[in-house]
């Protein structure tokens, strides 16, 4: 397959899904190769889509049917459960020459990577399925800046590779096993984690010492002036979370199923995260006394409140 012509799929347009879609459109539309085909639950957002020429479907079965690369952007494990069984079973139902690839960008327990082999093994249909993700922020996903991890085989990787490059990401990192993309990209989540959980005590320490968080935000701009610590670290100065509660790039319930996800990752390796409890302790705290769409940045703020 060619990626200036393969027929490209998108079901998923929530905050990240929709800036990658709608850049992949316009990449696309930019440098003449075929538009996109989109579909989301709430159909409305296709159309911001659309107006940059992508046609729209009126179901996951009709995606399955016209395209031959599907990417999913969902919201969690069970969408993506539900929205592969939807693609097999129209499948199942037509003669099909071509084989089907399915990229799956949804951040997911590895689990829930297994489960996907093993339901598409048992369909005994031409399709293939990679594990994904991508690291970065909606305001990444806005500027096509994400890094996308690929999967599967060489040339499934390549294809990926060519299709998100530059048109919704700025680098692909390739890992050729879909679970081990899978646990990649939960461990790449449990660092920047820990940089939140590192972020938060050391403010906290600040300004119960006396120097300030405004005066420790001074060092980290001039130590790592990098995202995403430096965007963190500014939400972080507020007295009351404030940009914390109003700036939300990552919600304190996508939080702590990642870092959960860390943790069991950690333990069917037989170890232990002791940051990612701590984290996953603290967002709790958020959540049982704030309000689980504030982000996750606020876990600083339980710090301060405890």
């Amino acid at each position: 397959m060619e990626a200036s012509t393969v027929r490209v799929g998108w079901i998923g347009l929530g905050t990240m899904g929709l800036e990658m879609a709608r850049n992949l459109q316009q990449h696309r539309a930019r440098t003449g190769q075929t538009p996109i085909t989109v579909y989301n639950r709430t159909h409305a957002k296709c159309a911001l889509v659309a107006e940059h020429g992508a046609h729209v479907a009126v179901s996951p079965a009709s995606i399955a049917q016209t395209c031959t690369v599907v990417f999913l952007s969902l919201r969690d494990d069970q969408a993506v459960k539900d929205i592969v069984t939807q693609l097999l079973d129209s499948i199942a139902l037509e003669t099909r020459d071509e084989p089907l690839l399915i990229a799956d960008l949804t951040t997911v327990h590895p689990s829930t990577t297994q489960w996907v082999l093993h339901k598409i093994s048992q369909a005994n249909t031409k399709v293939r399925f990679c594990q994904t993700p991508v690291w970065g922020a909606p305001p990444a996903a806005r500027s096509a800046n994400l890094v996308y991890v690929t999967s599967g085989n060489n040339s499934d990787s390549a294809l990926l590779a060519e299709i998100s490059v530059p048109a919704f990401a700025r680098t692909t990192i390739a890992c050729d096993d879909p679970v081990r993309a899978a646990k990649f990209k939960i461990m790449g989540n449990f660092m920047i984690a820990g940089i939140l959980e590192t972020l938060g005590e050391a403010m906290a320490v600040a300004h119960e010492s006396g120097i300030s968080r405004e005066l420790y935000l001074e060092f980290v701009k001039a130590m790592f002036p990098v995202a995403p610590i430096l965007g963190y670290a500014h939400k972080m100065v507020d007295e009351d979370g404030e940009a914390s509660k109003t700036q939300v790039g990552f919600n304190i319930h996508g939080g702590m199923k990642d870092v959960g996800y860390a943790i069991d990752v950690a333990k069917s390796a037989g170890l232990d995260l002791p940051v990612a409890e701590l984290a996953h302790k603290h967002l709790q705290w958020v959540l049982d006394n704030g309000d689980e769409n504030w982000d996750w940045s606020s876990l600083a703020f339980a710090l301060r409140k405890q």
